[in-house]
């Protein structure tokens, strides 16, 4: 959209308007099938300017030509402006240190796993490669009303809590509502506990389920919530070779989440590691 807006001025010819509004349509696309959870408002906003602008660039509703300039830089700053506003929500969280704590994880199956009983899952992996005490309470087909029986069984030891919850709510049909009332039941459970440290996955979305994002990043400023941006779950679910059936991870998918999780509650345990190999030497 910015490209199509800024080229804008020198498309004073029928090739260059149709690469403008190549730019323009494809801008578009990829905005929907994103589904990032901006405010409704902001969408209003931003989708009112940009019809505006295109309407007078095909000469539908013709300015002049410094209004028209003041349109595309107003069309510019705007999707400047979105686009600003996202970058905090694509920024790996940074984990104070904990040390020696245990780790309590809430899922579905993507955690619980759903291939051969011998087949590690990811919470295993980090077991085994990272030495953590890890108390895995995810249970395939949980939805974030389901998982608080989980959360239920989270002990006061468990000081940091990865949640990987909710993908089953987008597939199935729960309401935004009614994922909002589960997961802040969640959340004000695992707040109860002092000093805790929590962990969630956003989730990567489908076209038109904004409203499931919104709620997500809402709670996480809410109750303070480290929030994983999803381009780490979604970048693992793209790969063929990590999946099943483009939901539930294969052995390979395990590893790789295993990698993507320890690359973010690693911090947390480094100053504990380094501890304990001054202990032995």
């Amino acid at each position: 959209m910015v490209i199509a807006a800024g080229i804008s001025r020198f498309a004073t010819q029928p090739l260059r308007r149709i690469v403008r509004n190549l730019f323009a349509a494809v801008g578009g696309i990829l905005v929907f099938a994103s589904a990032t959870p901006l405010p409704p408002w902001a969408y209003l906003i931003l989708a009112t300017a940009t019809v505006i602008w295109l309407s007078t660039e095909t000469r539908v509703a013709k300015l002049s030509v410094r209004r028209t300039a003041a349109l595309r830089g107003a069309v510019i700053s705007l999707w400047l402006a979105a686009m600003i506003w996202e970058v905090p929500y694509h920024l790996t969280p940074r984990l104070a240190p904990l040390g020696e704590s245990a780790v309590g994880i809430i899922g579905d199956s993507l955690t619980a796993g759903i291939g051969e009983p011998k087949d590690p899952t990811w919470p295993g992996i980090l077991v085994s490669e990272h030495a953590l005490n890890i108390h895995n309470h995810a249970q395939a087909g949980a939805t974030v009303a389901a998982a608080q029986r989980q959360v239920d069984a989270v002990a006061p030891s468990e000081r940091l809590i990865v949640l990987e919850i909710g993908g089953n709510d987008i597939l199935g049909g729960t309401s935004p509502s009614q994922f909002g009332a589960g997961l802040t039941r969640l959340l004000r459970t695992l707040r109860q506990q002092p000093g805790r440290a929590i962990v969630m996955l956003e989730l990567p979305l489908p076209p038109t389920y904004n409203a499931y994002g919104r709620i997500q990043r809402r709670l996480a400023r809410e109750f303070k919530v480290s929030l994983v941006p999803k381009r780490v779950l979604l970048g693992i679910l793209q790969d063929q070779s990590t999946t099943l059936d483009s939901i539930h991870l294969s052995p390979e998918g395990h590893h790789k989440m295993a990698e993507a999780v320890w690359r973010i509650i690693g911090p947390a345990f480094q100053g504990e590691r380094r501890d304990r190999s001054s202990r032995q030497r």
